[in-house]
């Protein structure tokens, strides 16, 4: 997985633009959601909301049809992976 597969998803679960989120913007989502992880915690639905906001402005502004199969385990597992 990359971090386009990790872009596209947070696309689809938060309501993303197609512009967003740019390199630099995962790359800050990710140090936030490996920040949380090293303190012992397993980020919540309000902690990706609160991060991915924080770096990215069109959340909640875009919708997708269709079901939303993203889960936030599989996000995990996507912002801790080392980028390809």
């Amino acid at each position: 997985m990359s971090d386009q597969d990790l872009a596209y998803h947070l696309q689809i679960k938060f309501g993303l633009s197609y512009s967003e989120p740019n390199s630099y913007q995962i790359s800050a989502i990710k140090s936030d959601i490996r920040q949380l992880v090293s303190r012992g915690r397993k980020p919540t639905q309000a902690d990706w909301i609160k991060i991915v906001g924080s770096h990215c402005r069109t959340i909640g502004t875009h919708s997708r049809f269709g079901v939303d199969n993203t889960d936030l385990n599989f996000l995990l597992l996507l912002a801790l992976q080392t980028s390809k």
